[in-house]
């Protein structure tokens, strides 16, 4: 089974049409991914979005294999 738990970033920007989210960190668990999303949302120093320059915002997420489903 190959879990993978990531840390995502996009633009925060409304009007912006970056469209791309970009894998930020990768992380052991839920919780952990959960916990660092929230932790990079409150930093005060956020990377800019490269289309329109605003600050991106984090979401954790996550791929869970399955196999025993079809």
């Amino acid at each position: 089974m190959v879990n993978k738990y990531k840390v995502r970033a996009y633009c925060s920007s409304r009007l912006c049409d970056y469209v791309q989210h970009d894998d930020v960190i990768q992380a052991i668990n839920g919780e952990t991914s959960y916990a660092l999303a929230l932790h990079y949302n409150e930093s005060p120093a956020k990377p800019s979005c490269p289309k329109c320059g605003e600050a991106m915002s984090f979401y954790s997420h996550s791929v869970i294999d399955e196999p025993w489903l079809p």
